[in-house]
């Protein structure tokens, strides 16, 4: 029996999923209060952020789980509509089994809805807007974000992604954005002071309270190597049989703290920064040096800096060469709230950027970082697609009817998987509705008619509950966000559909 089945099972642990973030869906959604594992408390309708703090066992659940996950890396939004469509496509192929359909039936005709999606997409739906034009890049941008926790800082996020990518754009890595751009959260201040820094900022002072805290032209040094007398890899033993032997070893590690800070004082360094330890005695040795040292940086700020400034990272100070080092206009420290920050600007290479985001709160910095994330995401997305779509809910309406056109044109089992198919889709408008506590049958069917009479640019606004033209109120996605949504989950779906057993690889514990 179906009802015994594992698909069965599958199924309702996905719709159980996608019901904890379904109230998240649109600007009128709901919040939900994470206590995470270490009793820390969040509070966000970011649907990734909720399903990552929960666990769960279940397989088939932490597929969607996973789902979510890759959606975000991948584009960075979406996250929640994945979710919701795949458990939906997975609702309507739990009608289809109970109706006798072989899974592969309905699996082959998801991927051939697909093809036909895709197409629809990109010739009928799409059109191309002009990257140059940020007041319309800024309206994409703004359909994502207006629906966050601090929606009305929408308009600063997006303008602070634009000029990060605007800054990386003509590199070939953007891609990789770790690279060249980081956020740095500050405890301080208003979240209006919030600022793209063209250049490095991280969170270090200099390691000598008397050494310079602001440099023009420094020449840098980066080193992944400690400045102090290099410790055994295990416990070491010394017998000392005469008294002054104690004062030799000490006389033999200063001898070689001196020795290697003279190696540096020879290249004539500004700046020092080092990924591991520098010891008390090598500072009061570069301090008399004019060298600023700061140390124990994190390695991803190291590869930052070296890749704004056009340094090599060393690893032994007796290789260091005078090409190594790396050039900047400024170096600063300063101090913002109770924390001391490291500025480097005016880099060799001018892509390198920093997020200054400012907060009352590490809650709130944390949510406002999202929204950023996915701003950023978003504009990633537009500079290298141009294609966008209407949102509110008129994309999936559109293509829900489009499926039910082509559903004419098959034949057997093939016409009840796209009609059901086509009936999948209007899981986000219903949705966008219910959120707003509006009839969703009256709604979905005042919209499907609109659209035959109007056009496919009519959805729901989900501030106000009213059908309206997405051109109107500037409500836009981009076609490879809603192409790659519809991808991962219809393979989602099918993989889930695929499986006909459980097998648990972990020992039974009945002890």
């Amino acid at each position: 029996m179906y009802t015994d089945s594992i698909q069965s099972k599958n199924i309702v642990a996905a719709k159980a999923v996608a019901g904890i973030i379904r109230t998240t869906l649109g600007p009128r959604s709901m919040l939900k209060m994470i206590i995470d594992n270490q009793g820390g408390i969040i509070i966000t309708n970011d649907g990734h952020c909720v399903l990552r703090e929960i666990e769960i066992e279940h397989p088939a659940a932490r597929s969607l789980i996973d789902l979510s996950k890759t959606q975000d890396n991948e584009i960075g939004d979406g996250t929640t509509t994945v979710v919701v469509l795949a458990a939906e496509f997975l609702r309507i192929a739990e009608i289809l089994l109970k109706q006798k359909l072989h899974p592969n039936q309905i699996i082959s005709s998801f991927y051939q809805a697909l093809i036909d999606v895709n197409f629809f997409l990109q010739s009928e739906l799409s059109f191309s807007l002009e990257k140059n034009n940020i007041k319309d890049v800024v309206k994409v941008i703004m359909t994502s974000i207006c629906t966050k926790l601090v929606g009305k800082f929408s308009r600063l996020m997006c303008e602070l992604a634009i000029k990060a990518i605007e800054q990386m754009k003509n590199k070939k890595e953007v891609s990789n954005m770790k690279t060249f751009f980081k956020i740095e959260k500050i405890s301080s201040g208003k979240i209006e002071q919030s600022r793209i820094l063209s250049g490095i900022m991280f969170a270090k002072d200099i390691a000598h309270p008397k050494m310079k805290r602001y440099i023009v032209q420094p020449k840098i040094l980066l080193l992944d190597c400690p400045i102090e007398f290099k410790k055994g890899e295990s416990q070491t033993l010394i017998e000392m049989n005469e008294e002054d032997t104690w004062q030799k070893i000490l006389k033999a590690e200063e001898n070689y703290i001196i020795f290697l800070c003279n190696l540096l004082k020879n290249f004539r360094p500004d700046v020092i920064i080092t990924e591991k330890g520098v010891s008390d005695l090598a500072l009061h040795y570069l301090y008399k040096s004019n060298i600023s040292v700061i140390r124990r940086v994190k390695k991803s700020d190291n590869i930052r800096i070296a890749k704004a400034t056009g340094a090599t990272i060393i690893t032994s100070i007796e290789e260091i060469e005078n090409h190594d080092f790396g050039l900047s206009d400024t170096f600063e420290i300063k101090k913002i709230g109770e924390e001391y920050f490291t500025f480097i600007t005016g880099c060799k290479d001018g892509t390198s950027c920093t997020a200054l985001l400012f907060g009352s709160s590490r809650d709130v910095l944390d949510e406002i970082e999202r929204n950023l994330q996915d701003a950023l995401s978003i504009a990633k997305d537009i500079f290298s697609n141009q294609k966008i779509i209407p949102g509110g809910g008129a994309t999936e309406l559109a293509i829900g009817n489009f499926l039910s056109e082509k559903s004419e044109n098959q034949k057997n089992s093939s016409f009840f998987i796209y009609k059901s198919l086509s009936l999948a889709f209007e899981i986000i408008p219903k949705t966008l509705t219910e959120n707003y506590g509006d009839s969703v049958i009256f709604q979905l069917n005042k919209l499907k008619t609109i659209h035959k009479q109007k056009g496919i640019f009519f959805g729901l606004d989900g501030r106000n509950g009213k059908i309206v033209d997405m051109r109107k109120i500037n409500v836009w996605e981009t076609c490879s966000l809603k192409m790659q949504l519809v991808k991962s989950a219809i393979e989602n779906a099918t993989l889930l559909l695929r499986v006909d057993r459980i097998i648990s690889g972990l020992a039974n514990k009945k002890k």
